[in-house]
């Protein structure tokens, strides 16, 4: 980036970073990077889409209570979605009644585990049915505890349909009608992955007149295996935790005190959910009033519903205006 400005005489020129996903785990830790090595950039702005900073909150994994907490409301407004929770509720006021309950009775109930009462934990599984719309017994026998992975299969099991991960809204019907979790993948992945690849090949070769000799993977699953999760240089000491960059972004921030961050979030995003957003940028001192977060009635992809794309477009366009005035 410092050669590209140089190359280019764009020092003085304001400065922009988005990350989408994957992406905004970096773009917070390049934000922090960009401030070292002796050639100092500062950064404007950054914009996240369905930002991932602290994996505690989007890896629905057993044992990893925070994760049951971060996606409680996702589930909540995808059942609302689909007419199986929140009737007569906007799904702005039924998320709302979501956070308050995982901030509150929920949470308690996490931490408390094999303390609680037989009834307290009738109690919890009540509320939760409510906010799901899975069945209690169903709930209780999963310890008051979802995995996405179930909930993804569960919520339409009885019409024999399993719901998508990167986008809650979509649906396809299966062909195992009793496994744990959907058996053909997702179906906000494959029934929109071919598009992206037509697209985006044909926009290479006939806008942008690039000839490839090998083919541009629009998504390649097998690279993630070779990907260095760890944090920190080469050759240097860590213990195995959830990777988290928000640490990193905060204390850019506090350095930086004109930069400015827009977190773009789509309730039915079912792999990095809203909530998590929250949940993240409350914590780890980042300085609130410079975070910006906006919603959008779709998943992970937002841009993939026509009025959301229009709307974060039109967002990006008033947070990076916005920053140019000041």
């Amino acid at each position: 980036m410092r050669i590209w400005v140089t190359q280019h005489g764009r020092w003085q020129a304001p400065k922009f970073i988005a990350g989408e996903s994957f992406g905004t785990t970096r773009a917070a830790k390049v934000a922090e990077v960009l401030e070292e090595g002796g050639q100092t950039m500062a950064l404007n702005g950054i914009i996240l889409i369905s930002q991932a900073l602290d994996y505690a909150g989007s890896s629905s994994w057993a044992d990893n209570l925070t994760s049951f907490f971060t996606y409680l409301p996702s589930q909540a407004v995808t059942a609302w979605y689909h007419g199986k929770a929140g009737k007569g509720k906007t799904i702005e006021e039924f998320a709302q009644e979501a956070r308050e309950f995982a901030y509150g009775d929920y949470l308690t109930s996490l931490f408390l585990g094999e303390k609680q009462t037989q009834a307290q934990k009738e109690a919890i599984a009540e509320k939760l049915a409510y906010f799901t719309g899975l069945d209690k017994a169903y709930i209780l026998r999963s310890d008051n505890q979802i995995l996405m992975h179930r909930f993804k299969k569960e919520l339409l099991r009885a019409e024999g349909k399993a719901i998508g991960t990167l986008d809650g809204r979509y649906l396809a019907s299966e062909t195992d009608k009793v496994a744990e979790g959907p058996v053909l993948g997702d179906p906000a992945g494959y029934m929109t992955g071919a598009a992206y690849t037509a697209v985006f090949n044909d926009y290479l070769m006939r806008d942008l007149k690039v000839t490839l000799d090998r083919p541009y993977f629009t998504s390649a699953e097998g690279m993630g295996g070779s990907w260095n999760w760890k944090p920190v240089p080469d050759g240097a000491y860590w213990e195995p935790s959830y990777v988290s960059t928000a640490r990193a972004l905060s204390e850019a921030m506090h350095r930086n005190t004109q930069m400015k961050v827009m977190v773009a979030n789509g309730y039915y995003d079912l792999i990095t959910p809203f909530f998590d957003a929250e949940y993240t940028f409350a914590r780890h001192n980042f300085p609130q009033e410079r975070i910006e977060m906006t919603y959008y009635e779709a998943g992970h992809m937002m841009y993939n519903r026509q009025e959301d794309f229009d709307a974060l477009a039109k967002d990006v366009r008033k947070f990076l205006e916005g920053m140019l005035k000041n």
